[in-house]
């Protein structure tokens, strides 16, 4: 298996893309346990709808551009 170094001279976009979707899916998982602990209060509701948006571009993310960065510029 290539060093994630290998794999960045390779293909820069997929690596940074995989390397952000893998920390916005590890920082959604922790702010989604910590906002379950703190419950739905008008307080939190900001967070929620952050928690909620950041989830929705990681999808976008991969099921919409990169398919098209693939097709047409890769």
């Amino acid at each position: 298996m290539a060093s994630l170094g290998d794999q960045f001279r390779e293909a820069p976009v997929l690596v940074s893309l995989s390397l952000g979707s893998l920390l916005a899916c590890v920082g959604l998982f922790f702010g989604t346990m910590a906002l379950l602990a703190l419950g739905y209060t008008d307080g939190t509701r900001p967070l929620w709808l952050a928690v909620i948006a950041v989830g929705m571009a990681v999808t976008v993310l991969w099921n919409v551009l990169y398919p098209v960065y693939d097709e047409y510029v890769a």
